[in-house]
């Protein structure tokens, strides 16, 4: 689940996404967005240079590719320029555009990099320190539970106001309208109600986003939020399912282990969603290990599962999260690196032009496309590896000692870049990608929502007058079988 952006052709040439198509010009037959960037000039002409997305255009400031040519907005107004092939290179960054806040466009435009992922960034980093400030100022010991829920979530309420504006209200309908269904709807069917209302209404927004819209609205991409809370939504539907309407002898060891007694209260359940720490990136986690990290039991649990006296210890030890923070913020500078190196020398949009289908060979188009997929890990490995670090660092994620007796730093690890780029089978690529996804999946979806049963029931429903015809034929078959058993 992606708390990065979700499209790569904005990631990998900044500043230039399909938003601004949409927003600066004039597509299929739509008016540009009135606002200071599209000033009164009139529209190209129509006729076969533009059936043939040929010629450039000067219509304001920045560009934008069409087809085998540019229209350039940039001196005047109509006048044509003679057709000229143009490369995602040489296109001009556009303005950027976001309903999150503009405090950092400055640097945005210095850096001509994107204003929605400067902001992404910027509310990494800012909860990166304010991570440090909640596990030594916050801790357990020096407040109440009441306080540090209450911190995690108003800070969590700003990270997603700052990043996405008044996007961030779909957040909140979503937490809020589950609530309702979480203290009103049945036990046996709490699970099934929470999840087609937060797949539904995800599903809605990504319709009218693409479909409706056809990304005519402003960049900044909400999906990935909204996903990341989708997931526990329907992880806590699940466990309180488990905890309340179910027998413990029906119970795994870890459905056990994880289930919920009570319903959360208000804050307890605000928290849990939009808690600064994994508000932006995620990733999912369990309600029950949330509630242990802030009620200062996340680390003692662990630690009580090892035998300490064994290995000379009088009392248990007291594991500091700060080297695998330092640790997992090296990755992320080395995956920033290589992300703004190589996406910019191997552009994603570059697999589309007319010029590299018509021209290039088979064997080097194929040799190009394993590059750019390549080049485009390293921003998943920056977003999922900082969200870690970001968990870690306010003393979330504490998963217990290794063979070596080392503390292990990785509950909510989404990926082992390691054994990615070393895999032997598909297998284990997938098992190494999306870690917290593929756990959700297998909690949830598979043991508990059974959704191939529930699709096949929609799809095909069973008609009545169907079993009364197969009936007689299955009893017909069982009767040639046993005489021919006689």
């Amino acid at each position: 689940m992606l708390g990065w952006q979700s499209r790569d052709a904005e990631d990998l040439s900044p500043g230039h996404g399909h938003e601004h198509e949409h927003e600066h010009g004039h597509e299929h037959g739509r008016e540009p967005l009135p606002g200071p960037l599209s000033p009164p000039c009139r529209a190209p002409p129509h006729g076969p240079a533009a059936a043939l997305g040929a010629g450039r255009w000067a219509l304001g400031a920045g560009c934008r590719v069409l087809g085998a040519g540019c229209r350039v907005l940039g001196a005047g107004c109509g006048a044509e320029v003679p057709r000229r092939g143009c490369s995602m290179a040489e296109v001009p960054a556009a303005p950027h555009r976001t309903t999150g806040s503009t405090l950092l466009h400055p640097l945005s435009a210095l850096l001509g990099i994107p204003l929605d992922q400067i902001n992404f960034v910027a509310c990494q980093l800012f909860a990166l320190l304010a991570a440090f400030w909640f596990r030594i100022y916050l801790g357990p010991s020096h407040a109440s539970s009441a306080v540090r829920h209450a911190f995690a979530t108003l800070f969590g309420i700003y990270f997603a106001v700052f990043c996405f504006g008044w996007y961030s209200i779909h957040l909140f309908v979503l937490v809020m309208m589950n609530y309702g269904i979480m203290n009103t709807a049945s036990i046996p069917n709490i699970h099934r109600y929470s999840f087609v209302v937060a797949m539904g209404y995800l599903t809605l927004c990504h319709i009218s986003r693409i479909y409706i819209f056809h990304y005519g609205i402003l960049t900044t991409d909400f999906s990935g939020p909204l996903m990341i809370i989708t997931q526990k939504i329907t992880t806590l539907a699940c466990q309180l399912h488990d905890g309340i309407g179910r027998q413990a002898e029906e119970l795994t060891a870890e459905q056990n282990r994880l289930a919920v007694k009570t319903r959360p209260s208000l804050l307890e359940y605000l928290s849990y969603l939009l808690n600064f720490m994994s508000i932006i990136a995620g990733p999912c986690s369990n309600y029950k290990d949330y509630i242990a990290f802030i009620e200062g039991r996340h680390v003692h649990m662990k630690l009580l599962e090892v035998n300490w006296k064994q290995k000379g210890y009088d009392r248990l030890p007291d594991p500091s999260p700060t080297g695998a923070v330092m640790y997992k913020l090296c990755i992320t500078l080395v995956s920033l690196v290589l992300f703004l190196t190589l996406t910019k020398n191997f552009p994603m949009a570059y697999i589309i032009d007319n010029e590299f289908l018509d021209k290039t060979p088979f064997l080097s188009r194929l040799g190009y496309l394993y590059v750019v997929t390549q080049a485009a890990k390293p921003k998943y490995y920056f977003a999922w590896t900082l969200a870690d670090a970001v968990n870690n660092a306010a003393g979330y994620g504490f998963s217990g000692v290794d063979e070596r007796g080392a503390f292990r730093w990785d509950l909510l690890s989404n990926l082992n870049i390691w054994n990615i780029e070393t895999a032997t089978s598909f297998k284990m690529y997938i098992e190494n990608w999306n870690i917290q996804t593929a756990a959700w999946l297998k909690r949830s979806m598979y043991f508990h929502m059974h959704i191939l049963s529930i699709l096949v029931l929609l799809v095909l429903p069973i008609r009545p007058q169907a079993r009364s015809v197969r009936k007689p034929q299955n009893e017909a078959i069982q009767n040639s079988v046993k005489s021919k058993d006689k």
